[in-house]
Formats: C-alpha cells, structure tokens, sequence
C-alpha cells in the first residue's frame, strides 16, 4: 500500500515523519507533495526513501490513502486539482474539524475519515482522534488505527464529539502550557529568588511525574487531589481558590473555540 500526505506544513511534516520513525510505514511506502518545493525537498531528505509527487494528481494516481494536510481555506483548491482522479479504491484522510466528513462525501466518491493529530505525536505520545465516514471498510479503520496507535493512543469518537475532544488533545498542549508557565510565574513572584527557568522546571517535572502516578496507580483526577490535600492543609486552601475561577473559564476556552470553528466552517468554499 502506498500512503500520500499533501501538505507538509507543520502537521504534515510532523506526521510523515513520525509514522515513518516509528515503522508504523516504511519510507518507500510514503509519497509526499507540498506546493513548496522546499518543503518537500527538506522532508525528504530528512527520511530517505520517502518519494516526492510534484503535483496533487501525480500523487494521487501513485497512493491507495491519501491524507489532506491542508489548511481548511485551501481544501476546496486541492479537491478540484485531485478531484478527476480520486476515486472509491481511495481512502482520502483530513486531519483538521472544520472541514467535515459530510463535505467530503458530497465533493468526491472516495471512502473518507478524519484523524485529529496533536503536536505530541512528535514524540510518539498523547491522543488522538479517529472519525470514520459512513463508506469506510474494516479495512479502511484497521489501517488508520494501527497508524496512529504507533505514535499515539488512538480514540474513535463519532464527528459531533471532536471540537471538545480535539481540545483535550490537539488544543490541550498549548493550553495546559499556559497554565502551567502562569502557576510558574505565580510561584516567582512570591518568591522573587526564585529563576524563572527553574520555577519552570519544577511544573514540567511535577506535570510529568502527576500524569506517571496516574498511569501506574489508576488513581483518577479526584484521587490525586485527595492523596494530596488533607481538610484544612495549604493544598485544600489552594484548591478552594482555584474552584472559584477555574470551572467557568475551562466553559469559556470550549466555547471560543467552537465559535470560532463554526464561523470559519461558514466561510469555506469546497
């Protein structure tokens, strides 16, 4: 089987070349093909065996999957290049929610499925995100859950799901880093002797070892704060402070991103 990625921005670069380091696929199985020469230039290189396409069509006579990682603006322009080409042999792949299963079921006759990436996956870790659409075969699902099961613990989860869900996975890197660099700025200008590198050091150590606990013990959210806070202790102070505020702002992150998708969805042209 052949496996094409158009796109090689940051996510299509990260998936190549994950899949191809973790031996989920071989180099020779993968095609790539970016607008970009460069781009391509650089990716191949960094992974020799990968084949270059130099043109959407190309790749698409040359792969059985194909997997779109294009920004959702430039979708509709890559489907009408490939279109004459893309047929129901083709598994055909998006990696982003604002374009929808539905869409691309109606703009071409191929099987189609999502698969939601996170920045993660770049050190073969984290979650990630598996629609299928209503054509795919067992085949289709076998393959892209032992594709994203060698870098990533995958989760099939229906289409209506996955702008809350790709916010625990895709978004949570970035906002669990801003939570975190904000606990390590709090703690340094309590304590103005404290580096900022090192108050930083401290919260990734501790985030690491918490999420370790919780892997080997089982304990859940809940458990974990129990084992920590005892009544009336500094950390049950602590966690009172936080359940003021924290509830409704989680609830206001969720909403501004599904706003935003939903007002980028209507601006697309497929």
């Amino acid at each position: 089987m052949r496996v094409g990625f158009i796109g090689m921005g940051n996510m299509g670069r990260l998936l190549v070349t994950a899949l191809v380091r973790a031996g989920a696929l071989r180099p020779d199985e993968v095609i790539i093909h970016s607008r970009t020469a460069e781009k391509r230039r650089r990716v191949a290189e960094s992974l020799p065996g990968v084949q270059q396409a130099y043109s959407g069509t190309d790749l698409v006579r040359r792969c059985d999957a194909v997997f779109l990682c294009v920004k959702p603006g430039d979708t509709g322009a890559v489907l009408a290049e490939i279109a004459p080409y893309i047929t129901r042999d083709h598994l055909l792949v998006v990696i982003n929610n604002t374009v929808t299963l539905a869409m691309l079921e109606e703009r071409t006759p191929a099987r189609v499925a999502k698969v939601i990436p996170s920045v993660v996956q770049t050190v073969a870790r984290g979650a990630s995100l598996l629609i299928f659409g209503e054509r795919c075969t067992h085949g289709d699902r076998a393959l892209l859950v032992r594709l994203m099961g060698a870098i990533s613990r995958p989760h099939v989860i229906a289409e209506a799901d996955v702008r809350a869900a790709s916010d625990l996975t895709s978004c949570g890197p970035a906002f669990l880093s801003c939570a975190f660099q904000a606990l390590a700025e709090a703690a340094c200008r309590r304590a103005p002797g404290l580096p900022r590198e090192v108050a930083e050091a401290m919260v990734r150590e501790t985030a690491r070892a918490t999420c370790e606990l919780m892997e080997q013990t089982g304990y859940s959210f809940a458990d974990t704060m129990q084992r920590v806070s005892t009544p009336g202790g500094v950390t049950a102070a602590g966690l009172a402070a936080m359940r003021e505020r924290v509830g409704g702002l989680w609830d206001q992150v969720l909403a501004a991103t599904a706003a935003h998708e939903a007002v980028k969805r209507e601006q697309l042209d497929l």
